[in-house]
């Protein structure tokens, strides 16, 4: 992907829109209950590839905001699901077509 790129505010992604969004990066458990510390921040950038109560998506590319030594929790190719409030919560943009 390069720097270029236009990007604007998501709000209703629709089926193969292409994404952006910081999500946090937490630290193994240490504990049986409770909440997990934050230990970083990765950007992700993945395809929508499904749309119901959850949204599945291909991820593109994925890379640490964060300079900690956290590593990513997502890969290249991988599929995931998240829910629209998640994505909410990273600042969602989505990719804008060139005319």
């Amino acid at each position: 992907m390069t720097d270029n790129q236009q990007w604007a505010p998501c709000d209703k992604p629709k089926l193969n829109d292409i994404l952006r969004w910081n999500e946090p990066l937490w630290a193994l458990p240490t504990k049986p209950r409770g909440k997990r510390d934050q230990v970083g921040e990765q950007e992700v950038t993945a395809e929508l590839i499904t749309r119901t109560d959850f949204l599945e998506l291909k991820v593109i590319s994925v890379k640490k905001t964060s300079s900690d030594d956290a590593s990513l929790s997502v890969k290249i190719d991988d599929i995931i699901k998240r829910k629209k409030t998640s994505l909410e919560k990273g600042n969602c943009h989505k990719l804008l077509k060139k005319q």
